[in-house]
């Protein structure tokens, strides 16, 4: 049953609030939701879906690094406001829970829990039936999961999970400052939207005016290649969809030429209107603290819908992003943001979840959230610089000191941390930098509140079967690390309920060789396919000159990146190793090539590649992987070697026994080939 509840039916949520929430609206209940489904011991789930207004204190240390915070309007009170939306997804009886909240960092307005931990359908934004729950894990465990707008350039749709944060102004005159805007296409246009983020559209920072005609267009071959100016005559702002008829716009760039799907472009232009995006960290430590620490019946987590209160249950709260997401809770941890305004620790858990060694540009000067670096796309984006360990360091290459969880040492309030990788971040994230020191001589310690996980031979997004993308070389990687999620997940639960630690880091590192340079091929291991190529191109990185547009690297500045060494099947050895990649049927990496047309041989943005063993000797040719039979001899041999590593994943603790079985039933139902 839906019910819905419109913002007067539920005045008494808006009472001041504590934790700088000032008041939260719930307009839609659905109770119970996934269509009355029962969850085990937990039973029921409601969902509860409305709006969090919150306030800032500029003054406040806490809030003081907030970039813009000064240039932000004011309300009466000499706050700065934010509105974002809120869901809640939490047990009908809060006491058959497991009191964690679980807060799921959107990703670009997307929710992303069900889809990593959850088989089966994930029901998008709005998650309803009993089949959007899938196999429904982390409803079995009791979990409360919260999700909240951040990213205020995410336009508001009916899907889209958003914030409305505030534009910062000096002196009542707008802010302008010259920025640089990237576009690549993976198929021909002629014109594209000014937020153009590989694909997603974005609220962009719009233009000046007076300064438009001296915007500046760049082409590149790759991001590396030498600058190709387009003449200003030859481009101009506005639409024109089929090359020639031009519609005035100032949020989009129109090439009657074409934008090709071969090179990479540059638009430099003057704007305007930042946001003040800072206060994405804020609001999530708001609503957080307030839904985790609030006992007023303002918190819909008391109380709702008319329903009698009831004691708020949530003793704990564990904080989990996948890709931007996860960098979102890293830096949130790194800026600061684990300490509310009433000097209370927000998250005792953190998962950060494929970032490497990035953060992110959130709290910067006209910020674009959605913008990252790979070896291509976005290579110059900031938010990868120093610091990358969470260990203090000393930075020889930048002079400067710092480490990840400087900041929340001092206030007292670090959480226990997971940093979870998956094959792609080697190569994208330089995620080496993350256990090694920055000139690349030896490994730094790793804190006892921390640890990094490793899933060799993955990639950023495990594809569901290997498919070829229409831009990449080779197929698609499949293999799933789901299964270790699930049962890490677990472990974060019980290290912060009772303070049991979990498996020790399992991570590439320097001190065990499992670190490599990734050229030349032959240190790095990989072996000679025929008709597969390598390149070793993995992202490099150097101090970054953002004075200059486009940005540029500065000569003498450059960080060492390293890659995980592989066997004679060119898979990874270190990490922690999935049942598929112990038992394989293929080579598994996380890197792809981009074909020709599209910048051939280039970095193929997230995908990772799995190139299949031939079935028999005789069909492998000069291929130097042993094949399938040769392997394996028989079907059941090789069921009984994915027996075996799933016992040895299952003592390990990285994965589950429904996990195992489910494992070991697929493995018997696979055909071979031989």
């Amino acid at each position: 049953m839906k019910i819905s509840w419109s913002a007067l039916l539920l005045a008494g949520f808006c009472a001041l609030a504590q934790g700088r929430i000032t008041h939260i609206v719930i307009d839609r209940v659905e109770s119970p939701t996934f269509g009355g489904r029962e969850f085990g011991r937990v039973g029921r789930y409601e969902k509860l879906s409305g709006r969090a207004h919150g306030e800032v204190d500029p003054s406040d240390p806490l809030n003081a690094g907030i970039t813009y915070i000064k240039e932000a309007p004011r309300n009466a009170r000499g706050r700065v406001e934010y509105a974002v939306d809120v869901h809640i997804i939490r047990p009908v009886d809060m006491a058959k829970g497991n009191g964690t909240l679980l807060y799921d960092v959107v990703n670009r307005g997307a929710r992303r829990a069900f889809e990593v931990f959850h088989l089966g359908a994930n029901g998008g934004n709005d998650p309803s039936s009993a089949a959007d729950a899938g196999d429904g894990f982390l409803l079995r465990q009791g979990y409360t999961l919260v999700v909240s707008g951040w990213q205020g350039d995410v336009p508001r749709s009916k899907d889209n999970i958003v914030a409305d944060i505030p534009v910062a102004t000096r002196g009542g005159r707008p802010i302008t400052k010259t920025i640089t805007a990237e576009f690549i296409v993976t198929k021909p246009a002629f014109t594209l939207p000014l937020g153009w983020d590989n694909g997603a559209v974005l609220r962009p920072h719009p233009p000046v005016e007076s300064a438009m005609a001296s915007a500046r267009l760049i082409r590149r071959a790759h991001a590396h290649a030498p600058d190709e100016l387009v003449p200003r005559g030859e481009w101009s702002f506005g639409k024109c969809e089929d090359g020639k008829t031009l519609e005035p716009s100032n949020l989009d760039v129109c090439l009657p030429a074409g934008f090709s799907t071969d090179a990479v472009y540059y638009l430099v232009y003057q704007a305007r209107d930042p946001l003040v995006m800072g206060l994405a960290f804020a609001s999530i430590r708001d609503v957080v603290s307030f839904l985790r620490y609030s006992d007023t019946e303002a918190n819909p987590l008391v109380a709702h819908s008319g329903r009698a209160p009831q004691p708020n249950a949530i003793q704990r709260a564990i904080g989990f992003g996948r890709s931007q997401s996860g960098r979102v809770v890293k830096d949130l941890v790194n800026l600061g943001f684990n300490l509310d305004e009433a000097k209370r620790i927000v998250f005792d858990g953190v998962i950060s979840m494929t970032g490497g060694a990035r953060l992110t540009n959130v709290n910067s000067e006209f910020s674009m959230p959605g913008r990252f670096s790979t070896p291509l796309v976005g290579h110059y984006s900031d938010g990868d610089q120093f610091p990358f360990t969470y260990e203090v360091i000393r930075d020889p290459v930048s002079g400067r000191s710092g480490g990840v969880l400087a900041r929340c040492r001092a206030q007292k309030a670090c959480p226990k941390l997971m940093h979870w990788d998956s094959g792609t971040e080697p190569w994208t994230a330089r995620n080496s930098l993350v256990i090694t020191d920055t000139l690349g001589k030896s490994d730094v310690t790793v804190p006892d509140n921390v640890r990094l996980y490793y899933f060799a031979g993955t990639q950023h997004v495990p594809a569901a079967q290997p498919r070829t993308a229409a831009i990449c070389q080779n197929p698609s990687n499949a293999n799933p690390y789901k299964e270790g999620l699930r049962a890490l997940l677990l472990e974060m639960q019980e290290w912060i309920r009772t303070g049991r630690t979990p498996p020790p880091s399992r991570f590439p590192s320097l001190d065990d060789k499992t670190l490599v340079r990734p050229l030349p091929q032959e240190e790095y291991g990989f072996p000679a396919i025929p008709g597969r190529r390598y390149t070793g191109e993995a992202n490099d990185l150097y101090v970054n000159d953002y004075g200059v547009q486009p940005p540029r690297h500065l000569a003498g500045k450059q960080y060492p990146v390293f890659v995980p060494k592989v066997d004679a099947d060119g898979n990874e050895l270190p990490g922690v190793r999935s049942v598929d990649l112990q038992v394989p049927l293929g080579t598994h990496t996380g890197w792809n090539l981009r074909r020709k047309e599209f910048m051939e041989d280039r970095s193929c943005y997230l995908e990772g590649s799995f190139i299949p063993f031939a079935r028999t000797k005789a069909e492998r040719g000069a291929d130097p992987r042993p094949s399938l039979q040769e392997r394996y001899g028989s079907k059941a041999n090789y069921v009984k070697q994915v027996e075996a590593a799933a016992r040895q994943s299952l003592r390990e603790g990285f994965l589950l026994s429904e996990d195992a079985e489910r494992l070991v039933v697929e493995a018997r139902a696979r055909e071979l080939g031989f």
